[in-house]
């Protein structure tokens, strides 16, 4: 490697290794729960809405619609954070109201759903939530598969010409991939907008698109891009050393937004993305230069082929050692969630992964060394295996653009916990004298419940009231008592559907008519979250 390369490559790795890790730790957003609950009936219109997520959230988009079907733009009125707030201007009638919500997460990708309430009395219907059509997700793909070969065969050509000058042809490619990566780096933030705001392609020609697209992660990463490709544009015709700032700045982008590096542990996953997208780059990089060098037979071919094949190792244990780290940590441990859409799009890769270094492998111990002592057919051979790599390598970059699409399974587990944990029943036990009763709510918190009450006596065997009636009340909330009549169900006394509308403390009252001349009243306390 020529000296100057070697001067600043270290520190720059350096470098780009502690920018990757000093970002915010990013997640794949979850909603935990909303205030009021899910289907709740309220007695007094709310003052304000809130949903409580799993970690930061942006409002994109809120709206609330009407029991008349008349909606309200409340999007400037929501305040982002774990818990979203949105401040309603004015009290929601009586009847049934729909907040339709959308939010970016930290890792750039749009979370979409509904908030369904009622005021006094159930009216209407769920408003459906609006979804991108499958136009914009294809556009998105696709512009996001040709930005990754952009970098790989314009930026990562720029770097290979820290080691051997650049043929005319590769040079003049490199200028191309770079120009394109720097008009369409941006026209993929606009899709990203588009995208997280449910609209069709044709939005990128408005603003909101691309207000939206700015102001989630994936904006910050476009603008590092487009400051990459044009540092390895202008290394391309006069200052070569500009080549290594454009290649760590575009590992650092690649580390800043998306999946793989929004997952715990930030100190080890960051990094490890930004090492696996620089070993990418400078392996992918090297393969039109030398495909366009072998069919020269100077000295200047066989040293670039010479330099490349000694360092190429290098890069290959950097993608195979980050590329092992980043899977273990988005799979997760075994379970059905790997046979989800991104744990196939994994296994497609490596399959490629592993064709191509195959490829790679037989190259170094079969064809490099006579190529370089100038036999004329392994020569031949070699640029059909380098053809190979290349579409290898298209392939590669084409599946990793799909999984903007699919969360790992990592994030599906991490919901089913939060799921599993939501619906957690609650219990509270009661007695007296004569009559003692296990509640069970089912799931232990606000909206709408099951409550199983299983009755005894004092020496745990099963009575038979003729009745049983609940009462809750929350005075701390305001609200008054509820009185339900059970049915018995098997051994049990049920009510189905009660609506639980705000968590907190709740007391329960029991009325149990054991007898046409006995009345057992107890009561207890529940905490429901």
């Amino acid at each position: 490697m020529p000296a100057i390369t070697a001067r600043f490559v270290v520190p720059l790795m350096i470098l780009l290794l502690m920018l990757a890790q000093d970002m915010p730790a990013l997640a794949h957003a979850q909603l935990l729960s909303t205030e009021p609950a899910a289907n709740a009936v309220l007695g007094t219109a709310p003052e304000t809405l809130a949903l409580i997520f799993n970690e930061p959230v942006t409002p994109l988009a809120m709206t609330l619609i009407g029991p008349d079907g008349a909606s309200t733009d409340l999007t400037a009125a929501a305040a982002g954070g774990e818990i979203l707030s949105v401040h309603l201007p004015s009290a929601p009638g009586r009847g049934t109201h729909v907040l339709s919500w959308r939010v970016v997460s930290v890792d750039a990708h749009p979370v979409a759903g509904s908030l369904v309430f009622s005021v006094g009395a159930i009216t209407g219907a769920a408003a459906d939530i609006p979804e991108a059509p499958p136009a914009t997700a294809v556009l998105l793909w696709a512009g996001k598969a040709i930005l990754f070969a952009a970098l790989a065969l314009g930026l990562g050509a720029s770097v290979f010409q820290l080691l051997a000058p650049l043929p005319p042809a590769a040079r003049r490619f490199a200028r191309a991939a770079s120009l394109f990566g720097i008009v369409g780096a941006p026209v993929s933030l606009g899709l990203h907008g588009a995208d997280a705001l449910g609209l069709g392609p044709q939005a990128i020609l408005a603003a909101p698109a691309w207000s939206t697209g700015f102001a989630t992660t994936y904006g910050p990463t476009v603008l590092m891009l487009v400051v990459a490709f044009a540092l390895g544009l202008a290394s391309l015709y006069r200052f070569r050393p500009l080549a290594l700032a454009g290649w760590a700045l575009a590992a650092v982008a690649l580390a800043v937004s998306g999946h793989a590096g929004a997952a715990d542990p930030q100190w080890l996953t960051r990094p490890a993305v930004a090492l696996h997208i620089a070993g990418f780059l400078f392996w992918a990089g090297a393969l039109l230069p030398l495909l366009a060098a072998l069919r020269q037979t100077t000295p200047e071919a066989g040293r670039a082929l010479a330099r490349f094949s000694r360092l190429a190792p290098y890069a290959v244990a950097a993608i195979l050692l980050s590329g092992l780290v980043l899977a273990s940590v988005q799979m997760g441990a075994p379970g059905p969630a790997w046979l989800a859409p991104y744990g196939l799009i994994l296994a497609a890769k490596l399959s490629l992964v592993a064709v191509l270094l195959a490829i790679a492998l037989f190259n170094r111990l079969r064809l490099t060394t006579p190529t370089l002592a100038g036999d004329t057919a392994a020569r031949r051979h070699l640029r059909r295996a380098i053809v190979c790599e290349i579409v290898l390598v298209l392939a590669i970059v084409a599946l990793a653009a799909g999984w903007r699409f699919t969360p790992p399974p990592r994030a599906i587990a991490a919901a089913e916990a939060a799921q599993a944990a939501l619906a957690v029943p609650g219990y509270a036990h009661a007695m007296n004298d004569a009559v003692m009763a296990d509640i069970v709510v089912t799931p232990g918190r606000a909206g709408p419940v099951t409550i199983d009450i299983a009755l005894t006596d004092i020496a745990g065997a099963p009575v038979t009231p003729l009745s049983v009636d609940l009462t809750l009340s929350a005075p701390a909330l305001g609200i008054e008592p509820i009185r339900q009549a059970a049915t018995p169900d098997d051994g049990l006394w049920r009510i189905e559907g009660q609506a639980i509308p705000l968590a907190g403390l709740w007391d329960l009252v029991l009325d149990i008519r054991l007898d046409r001349f006995t009345l057992a009243r107890i009561g207890t306390e529940l905490d429901l979250n």
